[in-house]
């Protein structure tokens, strides 16, 4: 493992497409053979990755070319929203694969009014967003990516002809997808900013704010068509994260209750994880004539923010939710699966510099302790021992 996390920038000063993002990251040091090799894992037989250097404006670019692409059958999109593991893939790539399909399921079910399972993707319905979508989680896994974060996003503006007809910049499906995202409208006319693009980037960039870093690589994505204006390019840098990163997004809500059955915490606290709470504690207070109570603290993401103030206001007797904007500052991490005697557990992995923290899953252990009929302390400790810092710092000893 490097010393550092490793961090992309996305510098989408022209927009972007799932393909340029994959032409980037190639074009940046990614592996292309070796990703199209692992895509057709997923059904897409006798597939071909290549790039094309070609010129946008005064500058050149890598654009993405995909060939022989065949699907195993009707709706794979859907299937591998659900899917959570495949032979080949890591089960990080699987995992967020399916959540970024399922954002454009929801955003595509919410603009037509019907159920995300009866949804006709017309343009996205082929194998070019699986490769876009699956394509770019393992060239950033293959990179060893951290964190991914992005500039301000240009949409474009004007209008764009699409399967539903005449619709304004940005189109109800992008629209329905910038949720968390900081974008600007223009300057060249046109769609710049795709639903693919939304959906990866709203996935997985943790803020619009870079961190210092050590620039290690550069690479340029090629839109497919050359217009007027700003080169129609994606630029990304691949580098190692110097600081830990500053959220600017973070949203801290809070209520005190004094008339609440204290078992009902755990429900509560269950529901703002399920809605995409960041984090939830508790702690004791003295409210209006003495009386104790509890204080009830979630952090969210501002996308999920309504999300989560339902859950204070439906699991709890508070009748309001003080909202405030906080920053924090939180370590580059990235989910790792390690191996025990006990069997397979999942640990979160992050630190800058020479330090480290290994989180396994306590679930994931508590499982395998049951299964075992072993006390979950133990499966705990073998988890750290099997951890790749631990094996790394093994190494450095004998190597001394």
């Amino acid at each position: 493992m490097n010393r550092k996390a490793k961090t992309a920038f996305f510098d989408c000063f022209s927009g972007a497409s799932g393909d340029m993002m994959l032409g980037a990251l190639s074009d940046a040091g990614a592996p292309l053979g070796v990703i199209g090799r692992r895509l057709r894992i997923l059904g897409l037989s006798r597939l071909l990755l290549s790039t094309e250097k070609v010129r946008r404006g005064n500058f050149t670019g890598s654009l993405l070319r995909i060939s022989g692409a065949q699907l195993h059958g009707h709706g794979m999109l859907r299937k591998l929203a659900v899917k959570k593991s495949t032979r080949g893939i890591s089960p990080a790539v699987m995992r967020s694969g399916g959540r970024i399909i399922r954002r454009l399921l929801s955003a595509e079910a919410k603009v037509h009014g019907r159920p995300a399972g009866h949804v006709h993707f017309h343009e996205i319905e082929d194998a070019d967003t699986i490769v876009d979508v699956y394509g770019t989680l393992l060239a950033l896994e293959s990179m060893g990516i951290g964190s991914v974060h992005t500039s301000p996003i240009s949409l474009g503006g004007g209008e764009v002809i699409c399967a539903h007809g005449r619709m304004p910049v940005p189109a109800p499906g992008t629209a329905g997808l910038l949720t968390g995202l900081r974008v600007s409208f223009g300057p060249k006319k046109g769609e710049l900013f795709t639903p693919t693009a939304a959906a990866i980037l709203g996935e997985l960039a943790v803020s619009t704010d870079i961190t210092a870093m050590m620039v290690e690589s550069v690479g340029y994505g090629a839109g497919t068509r050359d217009v007027a204006g700003l080169p129609n390019l994606l630029r990304v840098f691949i580098g190692t994260a110097e600081s830990a990163a500053v959220d600017p997004s973070v949203e801290r809500l809070e209520a005190e209750v004094d008339d609440m059955n204290p078992q009902l915490v755990e429900a509560w606290m269950g529901r703002v994880y399920r809605e995409g709470a960041l984090e939830a504690w508790t702690h004791p207070v003295f409210m209006k004539r003495g009386r104790t109570g509890l204080a009830l603290v979630a952090l969210a993401d501002r996308s999920q923010v309504h999300a989560v103030a339902r859950a204070f206001l439906e699991e709890t007797t508070t009748m309001g939710v003080r909202i405030e904007t906080v920053r924090r500052i939180a370590l580059p991490r990235r989910e790792v699966v390690v191996k025990t005697r006990f069997g397979w557990l999942r640990a979160k992995l992050a630190g800058i510099g020479p330090s480290f923290h290994f989180i396994p899953e306590y679930r994931d252990a508590l499982a395998l302790a049951k299964k075992g009929g072993v006390p979950v302390r133990l499966v705990l400790e073998e988890a750290r021992r099997a951890a790749p810092v631990a094996k790394n710092a093994e190494k450095k000893a004998r190597s001394r």
